[in-house]
Order: structure tokens, then C-alpha cells, then sequence
């Protein structure tokens, strides 16, 4: 029979009041934590240091934080656990309670997540008058929990100069409100939208303070306002300083993009206005491309019928071949292949071979397996030629040129042609062409097909001469198209930037008139205050001089003081 062991401790048994809060940032109530031994008796030998308390918030990663007083200031659920280690030999006894925090004392109106300083600007445009917009406010306590969820009432929002300062003006609401209020409700009042109102009085520059007092039933403390500062600024001014900036910097980007034109081959002389010569500029470079788009080249013969979001396209269209002489063998060694339509997928394949019923021979990227890599011609190794040979050899997939289009994938074309043509070599004449396999095959190096300009081909088996081995006349035959030539690609470039510098300078020349009206609008309404003024200033001489007859000397300046302060007033 085993008998339980008065001295081994077993469990923990914590007493609390069960109905005592949690406010955040207090104090935690009395934990009273016992010993309890295998047979349930009370331990008493242990050391007030051996028991430790610690808490973590539920679903949060961070590790247990001890604690000894503290309540945490983020409301929440938390969980606490009390843990026995008398030595470490063993391992420590736990328990755990489930407590949840609550918010303190509501003190404050406060925002959801901080706000930057707002800045308005006097203007017609509503968007530049927005003071706040989405915003919501919350009844909080001291550590920033929302509190007041049992408070309603209203929130009222003025606006005031920071502290110590006297105001001359103070800007409006909307409607001309000098305050506005808004509902709360459960502690909660949302913005949607607060603006000055348009031609709102205010000093230009000035930082003023947007005051939300909270007012509601009952209230349990004084809840503290809200203040967020804001700049406002006078609109005609601002703007002033907004056009000025731009035509300074649309002015630093001209010349700056002027520079760049010259390594395009373009020079542009700064003149007074060079929107026409841009334009002048444009005009001839437009008329040499649509010359090269007319002008006679080679083409291909195939018709291109078969077109869809997975397939490239045929053979014959996929690439340019510049030279005549390699276009004619080239095309010739692949005739076979010229009108094969490339699809990017197998299904896309199958649907199209199905739709032709199987007339149209086709061929998906994904069922063809490359390797990885390129090879050297046969006579390089490492780096070093094996022999010197004649006749130019270059791999003839390395004489296609791809065209410049968005939907002309360089990687998949690549892919399509390192296929057809695996290593195929092309060289000046059948001469060397021969000498070239040979001097490969002494040297116990496999030799692919080669192709000579001349229209020979000489196969992989070393076999050559004959109908089969010889192109004919490339009048006869579907041959890749002749590319444009690369002055063309030059001219689009030039183009292109030519329009982007265009563009850049008509926003310029347009900032430049903006900021011109803009300074020629200031002058005339200061001339007409000026007007205003002097006209004023006579009114008050005549005025003077009718009183002058009727009253003394003394009383005609308090008089003329008052009306002058009337009159500006106004």
C-alpha cells in the first residue's frame, strides 16, 4: 500500500475575491496561494521566494512578464499563473486563473490612432480645406483604453490660439460656424468630415489649436478636451508659392531631360518657346519611319490566321533574319517547319489541332525539353579554339532576331528555335564547311548539321551534295521577313523621348502662365484696395472740411478717428 507523503507538494490552491476588478494600470486585490501535500494537508516549510506570479494577454506570442503589484495598463484578457520551485531538481508546481481587465477611470477624449498635423489652405477647393475627415473619437482612460461606453452626450469643437497667444482672426467652419457639435454616443463620436468655410478669415501661417470638449450626463470625473494644432494659410498666397515651386521645378526637369535628349542623338537649342520646334522636330521623325515602314523588305509569305492568348504564333512570323543568304538556307532547313503554329500550352495545342481536324501541325512549349545552357561551337573547348578555321562558322540560331513586341516572349522564342535548330552551324561555302566537320571528327568531337551561305547544308552524318542537300532560289521558298533596320528603333526612341520632353514643356510654359495670371489677378485687387482706399481717404477730407465749420478742433479728431475706425472696419 502506497501512502500520500505529507511533505511532497502536490497543488496549489489560490484564494481571491472573485468579484474584484481589474482596472488597468491598478493595483492587483490580495492573492492568498497554499501549499497543498499528496494527502491535502497544508506545506508551510517553504520560502516566500520559492513562489513566483506571472501573466501573459490570451493569443499573444511575448513571453510571461513576472509581476508583483501592477495590473497591465492595456485592457484585455490576461491569464495568471502562480508557480512553486523549491529547488531545481524539480519541476515547478502551477496553477492558473483567468482574469480579465478592464479600463480605468474615463479622463480624456481622445483619437483612435494619432493624427497628423492637418494644414488648410483658404480656398475654393473643398479638398484643401479639410481639417479632419474619417476620423473617431473615443472616451479614454489615463493608459489610452476606450472607457466611456456608458457615457453620451455631445462633443463640441471650436477653435482657439495656443495658449499665451491673442488672436487677431480665428478661421470658420463651414456655413461661417464658429463652433459645431457633433453626437457621442457610448463614448464614441465619429467624424466624417470638418472643414473651414471658403474665404474663411485667419492669418496667413498661423498655427491654430482645433478644441473637442466633450460634454456629457452625468459625468463621472472632468473629462479633458482634445487639441489638435493645424496651420492655415492664406489660399491666393499659398497658391502663389505652390505655382512658384512647380515652374522651378518643371524648369530643373526641362533642362535636365534637354541634357539627357543628347545621348539619343537629339539636340535641343533653348529657346523662347519650344513647343513648335518640338513639334516641327516630331513631325520629320514621323515621316522618316512611315518611309521605312513603306520601304520594300523581305517578308514572310505564311499567312499568320492563328492568333489567341496561348499561342505565339507561326514559325515563319516568330523571328527576322537579316542577311538574304542565311534567310534563304535557314528557312530552307526549316520548311518543314515554317507553318508550325507554337502554342504555350498542351491543352491550347489539342484545341487547335481539333479545330483544323489535325491539318494544322502544331507544337506546345511545355512537352519540349532543353538543356540548361549554351554549348560552344565544336572547335572552342574551354574557352581556347582547338584549330583556326575558315568560313565564319556561328551557330544559325544566333542569326535570328526576334521582333519587338509586348506579347513576343525572348525566353520562349529562344526555346522555340534552340529546338528546331539544336546546334546547326552556318558557314561561307561547302569548301570549308567540310573542312570544318572533318577537323571537329579527327578530334573525336561530334559535328552538327552545317549550313553555308551559298544554300548547302552538309547533315550531322557528314552527308552532302545532291537535290536534298541544296536550297533553291529563295524566290521558291517561305522565308523569315527582313527586320527593319536598326535606325528605325532608333528613330521610335527618338520619338518616343521626344513626346515625353514635349509633354514636359507644355506643363512647364502652362506653369509658367499659370504663375503670370496669377501675379497679374495680385496686382490688380492690391491696385483696386489702393483705389478703395484713396477714394476713402478723400471722402474723409471732404467730410472734414464740411465739419470743420461746425465743430472745434478737438472734437473734429475724436469725430475722425471714430469714422476712420468705422470705415476700415467694415
Amino acid at each position: 500500500i502506497l501512502l500520500a507523503d505529507p511533505n511532497k507538494p502536490m497543488n496549489l490552491s489560490v484564494k481571491y475575491d472573485t468579484n474584484a476588478r481589474f482596472p488597468a494600470g491598478g493595483t492587483f486585490p490580495d492573492f492568498s496561494v497554499t501549499v497543498l501535500s499528496e494527502e491535502g494537508s497544508q506545506i508551510q516549510t517553504f520560502k516566500p521566494a520559492d513562489l513566483s506570479m506571472s501573466l501573459w494577454e490570451k493569443g499573444s506570442a511575448t513571453q510571461p512578464e513576472t509581476v508583483r503589484k501592477a495590473i497591465p495598463k492595456h485592457a484585455g484578457e490576461y491569464t495568471v499563473e502562480f508557480a512553486l520551485q523549491s529547488n531545481k531538481t524539480e519541476d515547478q508546481l502551477r496553477t492558473q486563473i483567468n482574469i480579465k481587465v478592464v479600463a480605468n477611470e474615463p479622463i480624456k477624449l481622445e483619437p483612435e490612432c494619432q493624427l497628423e498635423t492637418p494644414a488648410v489652405f483658404n480656398c475654393r477647393d473643398i479638398s484643401n480645406r479639410i481639417l479632419v475627415e474619417n476620423v473617431t473619437l473615443k472616451i479614454m482612460d489615463q493608459h489610452g483604453n476606450p472607457a466611456g461606453q456608458d457615457l453620451n452626450g455631445k462633443v463640441f469643437i471650436s477653435m482657439k490660439c495656443p495658449d499665451g497667444e491673442i488672436p487677431r482672426s480665428l478661421p470658420l467652419f463651414k456655413d461661417k460656424n464658429s463652433h459645431v457639435q457633433i453626437s457621442l454616443k457610448e463614448g464614441t463620436a465619429n467624424i466624417d468630415s470638418l472643414a473651414i468655410s471658403e474665404n474663411s478669415p485667419g492669418e496667413n501661417g498661423r498655427r491654430y489649436i482645433l478644441l473637442f470638449r466633450p460634454e456629457v450626463t452625468m459625468p463621472p470625473t472632468s473629462l479633458s478636451p482634445f487639441e489638435l494644432p493645424f496651420y492655415f494659410y492664406n489660399g491666393t498666397l499659398y497658391k502663389l508659392h505652390l505655382i512658384t515651386n512647380e515652374v522651378k521645378d518643371t524648369t530643373e526637369k526641362e533642362i535636365s531631360f534637354r541634357n539627357g535628349l543628347k545621348h539619343k542623338g537629339l539636340k535641343i537649342e533653348h529657346q523662347l518657346s519650344v513647343s513648335p520646334y518640338i513639334a516641327e522636330h516630331l513631325k520629320q521623325k514621323n515621316v522618316e519611319v512611315e518611309n521605312i515602314e513603306k520601304s520594300i523588305r523581305r517578308v514572310c509569305s505564311i499567312p499568320n490566321q492563328f492568333s489567341g492568348p496561348d499561342i505565339l504564333g507561326m514559325v515563319g512570323h516568330l523571328a527576322f533574319v537579316a542577311d538574304d543568304d542565311a534567310a534563304r538556307v535557314i528557312s530552307w532547313h526549316l520548311q518543314g517547319d515554317m507553318d508550325c503554329v507554337i502554342t504555350t500550352t498542351t491543352p491550347a495545342a489539342q484545341k487547335l489541332h481539333q479545330k483544323t481536324k489535325g491539318n494544322q501541325q502544331v507544337m506546345p512549349l511545355d512537352s519540349i525539353l532543353l538543356h540548361q545552357g549554351s554549348r560552344p561551337l565544336p572547335h572552342i573547348k574551354y574557352g581556347r579554339e582547338l584549330f583556326r578555321p575558315t568560313g565564319n562558322p556561328v551557330f544559325a540560331k544566333d542569326l535570328l532576331i526576334y521582333p519587338y513586341k509586348e506579347s513576343c516572349d525572348p525566353d520562349k522564342l529562344t526555346k522555340v528555335f534552340k529546338n528546331l535548330l539544336g546546334d546547326t552551324i552556318l558557314m561561307d561555302d561547302l569548301n570549308s564547311a567540310t573542312n570544318y566537320r572533318k577537323e571537329v571528327v579527327e578530334k573525336g568531337i561530334f559535328c552538327p548539321t552545317i549550313l553555308t551561305r551559298k544554300g548547302d547544308r552538309v547533315s550531322g552524318r557528314g552527308k552532302f551534295g545532291g537535290k536534298n542537300n541544296r536550297a533553291p532560289s529563295i524566290d521558291q521558298l517561305k522565308v523569315f521577313g527582313a527586320p527593319l533596320p536598326p535606325h528605325y528603333y532608333t528613330l521610335k526612341d527618338q520619338i518616343d523621348a521626344l513626346r515625353e520632353y514635349q509633354a514636359l514643356v507644355e506643363k512647364k510654359e502652362e506653369a509658367e502662365k499659370e504663375l503670370n495670371d496669377h501675379k497679374v489677378t495680385r496686382f490688380d485687387e492690391m491696385l483696386q484696395k489702393n483705389t478703395e482706399k484713396d477714394k476713402i481717404d478723400k471722402e474723409l477730407g471732404e467730410i472734414e472740411k464740411e465739419l470743420g465749420m461746425l465743430f472745434p478742433f478737438s472734437d473734429l479728431i475724436y469725430f475722425k478717428f471714430c469714422v476712420t475706425q468705422t470705415t476700415f472696419s467694415f
